[in-house]
């Protein structure tokens, strides 16, 4: 099947005081439609950032300096800021991390998705208000027509996401970005919200990027993952056969970190030694050298390309 999305040799950088930052580097991957790709790594591994330059919405000092991201059989690096604001909401969406600050405390929830709808599509505003209403419906925030009228303060956090779920999925996009869409919810209501995201990818045959620090997670909901470290794509593998046979050295050691994973529920969890490194001193060779139990001397000499070690299986490691 032709991808949706497609990634290819990604790289961003931010431009500071101390010089140019690299903060993607190299990073490929791709989406098929009606798949969920789970993106994984530690804080500062670069996720969050090759999300946004996806949407090109990066902060002002970030630029993406080569690659490209082809979507739909364009590449949206090539798309004017006109073109791409028709691109943004119509055809890719976005789930922030915090709902409280993506929306606007001083307008309606209602108003605010009925805005997206208006934005993209040539709606009355009674058509759009109805359109808002049957997402609250879809998102199944209870008692649409009522709630349709209510302000961000007035929702719990659970209801905030859903709120901006239906918002995202008001136009119909083919690809939605999920940037941790469950952070500061709960555990009950994560897994209300990761249900949901789930249950809509099957609803409207959505493409879905999940942007996530848990493991956890992806294997439950994920059909492909790509496990990130330090700005670099480490293994890229269907969900089912990386928990089944990890490669890296890094993945392993994340399945070895948490509860439950990889057949380890009887083992004491073991914690990775070290920090990840800063992306403006990055050491030399593979980015995971100081902290792998495995490295010998070549693996601070050579960066390890990202290549096919099983069928569909690639692997960032000279010592697999």
């Amino acid at each position: 099947m032709r991808p949706l999305l497609e990634i290819k040799d990604l790289q961003t950088s931010f431009f500071t005081e101390r010089g140019e930052v690299r903060v993607v580097d190299h990073v490929g991957l791709s989406i098929a439609p009606g798949r969920l790709m789970g993106l994984v790594g530690e804080s500062g591994s670069g996720k969050t950032i090759t999300a946004l330059s996806i949407m090109r919405l990066l902060p002002e000092r970030a630029r993406v300096v080569g690659g490209r991201i082809e979507f739909d059989g364009r590449n949206l690096l090539e798309l004017s800021e006109e073109e791409m604001r028709r691109v943004r909401g119509a055809k890719i969406a976005m789930i922030f991390q915090e709902p409280m600050t993506s929306l606007n405390p001083v307008f309606t929830i209602g108003s605010q998705i009925a805005e997206a709808v208006r934005l993209h599509q040539r709606t009355s505003r009674a058509e759009a208000r109805q359109r808002a209403i049957e997402m609250l419906r879809v998102v199944k925030i209870a008692d649409p027509e009522r709630r349709v009228d209510d302000y961000p303060h007035q929702l719990s956090g659970g209801m905030r996401q859903r709120v901006m779920i239906a918002m995202a999925l008001s136009c119909r996009p083919k690809l939605l970005i999920a940037d941790e869409p469950t952070t500061a919810l709960d555990v009950t209501i994560q897994k209300q919200i990761l249900d949901l995201i789930r249950e809509l990818q099957e609803q409207f045959e959505l493409a879905v990027l999940l942007v996530t620090h848990d493991l956890g997670i992806v294997a439950e909901y994920a059909d492909d993952v790509t496990i990130l470290y330090s700005s670099r794509v480490m293994e890229q593998a269907a969900a089912g056969e990386l928990f089944a046979n990890p490669l890296n050295p890094y993945t392993r050691a994340l399945l070895q970190s948490i509860p439950g994973a990889g057949g380890l529920k009887h083992r004491r969890l073991q914690a990775i030694p070290g920090t990840i490194p800063d992306p403006a001193d990055p050491p030399p060779g593979c980015r995971f050298h100081p902290r792998c139990p495995m490295a010998v001397d070549d693996c601070s000499r050579v960066a390890p390309p990202l290549e096919a070690k099983r069928p569909q299986h690639y692997v960032a490691c000279i010592r697999v």
